[in-house]
């Protein structure tokens, strides 16, 4: 069945959590799902797991789950890439790889709040589990802003670099995990790393603005 075309750019609206790391380098290496172009070229900097429930996008809501190794060296610039990435619609599959390169796979998501603070969330596809979360947030809000911690993107596609940068922002509050299990043979292991920072953000409005693409 074909999906619709929704090009870029997307303006996302929801509510999510961001882990921060500053992942290993031996961990990215083994398990970062690095694409082949920026084998070798893993320059350390803070990395990310985001995972988000959107409740509105240009392709219809849907749930996401990604992971950013921290910063490579690529074309005289430290840059990030989506190495690993699944969301629940077909729709953000087709367009996400289309607009900006970005290898996203489809999975369930099954988010739920078991109080008023903890919130577990499960992530599978057809060949089982991926990932499984228990989150407990709360106290002080704060404005949270991809400007104070920017994720440049590059990503290849068919001897194509796209580059994005994607503009994040919301209100936010600290957050801690309280369990984690990782399917490592879905994603990359995460729960083998101790995260700097968990924030849920709620609301969280994302931009990704239509990539510029080169010639690989």
């Amino acid at each position: 069945m074909e999906t619709a075309e929704y090009p870029a750019p997307w303006n996302l609206n929801g509510k999510g959590y961001i882990f921060i790391y500053k992942f290993p380098k031996k961990f990215v290496e083994e398990q970062g799902n690095v694409p082949e172009f920026l084998k070798g070229k893993f320059c350390g900097g803070f990395g990310a797991v985001m995972l988000v429930d959107y409740s509105k996008s240009d392709a219809g809501p849907y749930g996401e789950f990604l992971f950013i190794p921290g910063k490579f060296h690529f074309n005289s610039k430290k840059l990030d890439t989506i190495s690993k990435i699944y969301v629940s619609s077909m729709e953000s599959v087709v367009n996400g790889r289309a607009n900006w390169a970005i290898p996203k796979e489809q999975a369930d998501f099954t988010f739920k709040m078991l109080d008023e603070k903890t919130e577990s969330v499960e992530v599978s596809t057809k060949d089982g589990p991926v990932a499984s979360f228990e989150i407990k947030a709360g106290g002080l809000h704060f404005p949270v802003s991809t400007k104070l911690l920017p994720f440049p993107l590059v990503q290849k596609q068919d001897d194509k670099l796209f580059y994005t940068n994607f503009f994040g922002k919301g209100r936010g509050c600290l957050a801690r995990l309280k369990s984690v299990k990782i399917n490592s043979a879905q994603f990359p292991d995460i729960s083998q790393c101790k995260p700097i920072a968990v924030v849920k953000v709620e609301p969280f409005d994302i931009t990704f603005p239509k990539a510029v693409v080169e010639q690989a």
